[in-house]
């Protein structure tokens, strides 16, 4: 069956759907974390003025909403776990802006250079906090307890990943299992639960819940190989605020840990840059991307995409029963391969 909507026209509509609701949640906050909250997803500036948002791709929110179906009816049972899941990613974002001090973000100041560290932490914290609250309201009580639980892990391996992340910056020794570990925690667990939960709520059977929770974790997995790629190798990559922001920073990504097992100079090259301290230039990140394509790192990275691409479209059929949604998640995965080579 052909989709109705492409994955712009999805993601639009998801955003227009969810924007109430999620309103409507962070409005449950107090002053002042609401309306710090408000700036964080770009309806207010820093003073508290109405601003339109932009950039914002409502991921956890698409997966569950067409998990659970491809209108509103059926989105309307996930609607709580969709939101809860913006906030929780919401509030990942926030902290990891603040671990990085990343200084802006979607074009301007982020969260915590806007209002200071502290307020970022508890910020972040508040978030988490209303992502259960509003997932204590499910009307399914297994999905309640599975989302919550699955959350619950989510977010206490994304804190050991973050430190983890942080301590293998300026090394070339940090291992493949290691960055894969953190890309499963913090991304492909969460989505493989969100995916889980709204077939749950449909009322799937065991087997429809089991394939949902198998496509949310590859869809998951491409998603967050293709932003590594994207960063590096995007044509929106000059767009950015802090182009190559990964490879300044020496994370230890696994396109990156790919490329150090290998042999030769370009290698040697590669490590020395990963061991070093000094604060590179826009040239020299060119030429680490350049290292990291030669010693096989950025064909690596690209055949994950397709590989998790093809292994979430291969569970698709027994994980969504609806044919359009079924048809629309197969053209968001889809294009997620749409600017490799």
């Amino acid at each position: 069956m052909e989709t109705e909507r492409t994955s712009e026209q999805i993601t639009e509509e998801v955003i227009a759907y969810m924007e109430p609701a999620l309103r409507g949640a962070v409005a449950m906050l107090s002053q002042p974390v609401r309306q710090m909250s408000e700036y964080h997803f770009g309806w207010v500036d820093a003073d508290g003025r109405p601003s339109t948002p932009i950039g914002f791709r409502r991921r956890p929110a698409l997966m569950a909403l067409l998990c659970a179906g491809s209108d509103r009816e059926a989105w309307d049972g996930v609607r709580n776990a969709a939101v809860a899941a913006t906030l929780m990613s919401a509030a990942g974002t926030v902290h990891d802006d603040l671990q990085d001090r990343e200084m802006l973000r979607k074009g301007r100041p982020t969260l915590w250079n806007a209002f200071g560290v502290p307020a970022a932490v508890q910020v972040g914290v508040a978030m988490h906090c209303l992502a259960f609250e509003l997932l204590a309201q499910e009307e399914v009580p297994r999905a309640a307890v599975e989302l919550t639980r699955r959350a619950a892990f989510a977010i206490r391996e994304c804190c050991s990943g973050q430190i983890r992340d942080l301590q293998s910056e300026g090394t070339s020794r940090a291992g493949l299992q290691e960055s894969l570990d953190l890309l499963e925690n913090t991304i492909a667990f969460p989505t493989a639960g969100v995916a889980m939960v709204a077939a749950l709520v449909r009322g799937a059977g065991e087997d429809a819940v089991a394939s949902a929770e198998r496509f949310g974790y590859h869809a998951g997995m491409a998603m967050a190989f293709f932003d590594d790629w994207e960063g590096v190798w995007g044509t929106t990559r000059e767009s950015l605020e802090d182009p190559l922001a990964d490879l300044r920073r020496r994370k230890a990504r696994a396109f990156v840990a790919v490329a150090l097992q290998s042999h030769g100079p370009a290698r040697d090259e590669l490590a020395a840059f990963y061991d070093g301290t000094g604060e590179p230039g826009l040239d020299q990140l060119a030429r680490i991307a350049e290292l990291i394509e030669e010693c096989g790192g950025r064909a690596w990275l690209e055949e994950r995409i397709r590989e998790h691409i093809e292994l979430a479209r291969a569970t698709l059929p027994d994980a969504v029963a609806d044919p359009r949604a079924r048809a629309e998640l197969t053209a968001f995965v889809d294009a997620l391969a749409d600017e490799l080579p």
